[in-house]
């Protein structure tokens, strides 16, 4: 398999540690491989019906399926993939792509980037539980995102292929991107809690604590919700989440005002206020630990989406 071991030397942008390529499939009765290269990073393929070579790489790689379906033989098995699946792909896992019963043809994306970017996602995270649930398994973990997700995404890939920006920068919007992926489909309280057999209750009440409502009226309005003693609810949260009521109040809290800087103009000490943080300086505090930059920043990066 060495000699189908396709290396990050040669393959990723060593100023980014990552690459973000378009590739799309139609499969024909040919006997040869062809594709033609255009734009930097989109790629036309047309592959024989007996797909194509199972290869591994030294670096991680996310595919997202934007149309059409694939097969994809991984690790001795086979995965279905149709528009809308997105498959975290680690280091070592062997794979390839053949044909599938009813689609001509594929688009697929793919955002391969190098180990130091994907260790760092856990001091990024705070939080390693992420590395267990997505290496465990036999296969790579996928999931299923609907059209208006996957368009965002897909979008938000393509942006992020932008040759005017330096890299520096491509490199920290990347980070927020795959931190943004990671924390939801491997660490999510909702997705954490639906694998640890934990009381209806406290599932019941997660859920409850990220209406917005909810959430601006913080711990206080959880106790009511929970109808239990702080002492009972504090012991759970640790037991199950690993962090306190407060922490998770104050991450909702935080997430939620991320959404606010991307999607509207509203004053930055207006949404600490809304969202009833003791003051501006411990919303700076918690934001920058979240997300590694000011929520001036923030703003700066995400807004542009919002044209997207």
């Amino acid at each position: 398999m060495d000699n189908n071991r396709q290396t990050a030397e040669g393959w990723l942008d060593p100023a980014l540690g990552a690459r973000i390529s378009c590739h799309e499939i139609t499969w024909t009765q040919e006997k040869e491989f062809r594709f033609m290269q255009t734009g930097g990073d989109l790629f036309f393929h047309r592959i024989p019906q007996a797909g194509t070579l199972r290869h591994c790489h030294d670096f991680a790689e996310i595919v997202l399926v934007n149309s059409g379906g694939l097969l994809h033989n991984v690790n001795g098995d086979r995965q279905q993939l149709t528009a809308g699946d997105l498959v975290f792909m680690r280091p070592d896992d062997i794979h390839g792509f053949a044909p599938a019963e009813g689609f001509g043809k594929a688009e697929i994306v793919l955002l391969d980037f190098d180990l130091e970017l994907f260790l760092s996602l856990s001091v990024y995270l705070e939080n390693d539980a992420f590395l267990q649930q997505l290496t465990a398994p036999v296969l790579p973990p996928s999931f299923r995102l609907d059209p208006v997700a996957t368009g965002s995404l897909y979008a938000k890939l393509l942006k992020l292929n932008n040759p005017a920006e330096s890299p520096q920068l491509r490199r920290i919007k990347l980070k927020i991107l795959l931190g943004d992926l990671y924390s939801r489909f491997f660490i999510d309280e909702i997705n954490l809690l639906s694998e640890a057999h934990v009381p209806e209750w406290l599932e019941k009440l997660c859920s409850q604590m990220r209406r917005e409502e909810n959430l601006r009226a913080g711990v206080e309005r959880m106790q009511k919700l929970a109808c239990r003693t702080p002492g009972h609810l504090c012991k759970s949260f640790r037991r199950y989440l690993g962090k306190t009521p407060t922490d998770f109040v104050n991450e909702l809290r935080i997430n939620h005002a991320a959404r606010m800087l991307a999607d509207s103009n509203i004053d930055i000490l207006e949404i600490a206020e809304q969202l009833r943080f003791r003051s501006l300086s411990r919303f700076y505090s918690l934001f920058k630990r979240c997300y590694s930059m000011s929520p001036a920043a923030y703003r700066k990066l995400r807004g542009g989406e919002r044209a997207v």
